[in-house]
């Protein structure tokens, strides 16, 4: 699996931040294109849960621009820092989109994206060179049930899966105003494919007219493929609203699943916050 680290964010970033911008607006205001950009701060950079051995933080610079059709595109660069290295330029990514009509019931959107990287980028699993998929939300006033799944292109070809519920409360903090805080405890399950080789060693009797005579050990070695849980993760995306300004902050905890220690994958269960500032014009 080959994945950049930041894309887990920018998905709770369109699930919970969009719908309260939406609630934010006038119900006047004409649709119109609409132009976002964020400053954000991810105290863990990591790929459901999997980490580098030094386990990085990152800040983040997100812009998009999106249509009143639905089409969108959004990039990101990403910085990087950790105890061994200060704040450095390592990647970033462009995406284009379209965000299905929204309604009372359900929200989602389709999206392609590439993936550029600094030489020897110390992002978690930094081989990924595109990405194509679908996120899709069901929506009620209990619980919401939000879907995903992806393609992700690199020297292999691996697919995603997400499956998650969270429950949106938005508390208008002066009537008639765009001010307003949202708060959205979400819990999701990732999942998708992993590739590794297994060597495991077997005994061979030899045989002469039928007798055994002796026996020798062989290794072999077996190539995998499988699709299983990567991670649960539990978050609690808090968003306030000003006008134009928000300002977020989440708490998450993620439990990484059927870690490769093996192949040198790093990871633990681990707490972590992702907070940031943005504006919408």
């Amino acid at each position: 699996m080959k994945y950049l680290a930041i894309k887990p964010f920018l998905l709770i970033l369109f699930t919970v931040i969009y719908p309260l911008l939406i609630y934010s607006q006038d119900s006047s205001e004409v649709k119109k294109p609409v132009f976002t950009s964020n400053l954000v701060y991810q105290s863990f950079v990591h790929f459901m849960g999997r980490s580098d051995s030094l386990k990085s933080g990152a800040g983040l610079a997100i812009a998009g621009y999106k249509l009143k059709n639905g089409l969108y595109i959004q990039s990101a660069v990403v910085m990087v820092q950790n105890k061994a290295l200060p704040l450095q330029l390592t990647g970033g990514s462009i995406e284009l989109g379209y965000h299905f009509p929204e309604s009372d019931h359900f929200a989602g959107n389709v999206y392609a994206s590439r993936f550029f990287y600094k030489d020897q980028s110390v992002l978690v699993q930094s081989a990924l060179s595109y990405q194509t998929g679908i996120n899709a939300s069901i929506k009620n006033k209990i619980i919401n049930i939000n879907t995903g799944a992806d393609v992700k292109f690199s020297e292999q070809t691996d697919v995603g899966l997400t499956l998650g519920a969270d429950h949106l409360f938005i508390i208008p903090l002066q009537k008639g105003k765009p001010k307003a805080l949202a708060v959205n405890p979400t819990v999701t399950a990732y999942g998708g494919t992993q590739r590794f080789s297994k060597t495991y060693q077997k005994k061979q009797i030899e045989n002469v007219f039928g007798i055994p005579v002796g026996n020798q050990t062989t290794s072999s070695t077996e190539n995998v493929s499988r699709v299983t849980v990567l991670a649960y993760e539990c978050t609690v995306p808090v968003v306030m609203v000003i006008g134009k300004f928000n300002a977020f902050v989440t708490p998450s905890y993620v439990i990484p699943q059927n870690i490769l220690t093996s192949a040198g994958e790093h990871g633990s269960n681990r707490f972590y916050i992702t907070a940031g500032i943005g504006v919408r014009l």
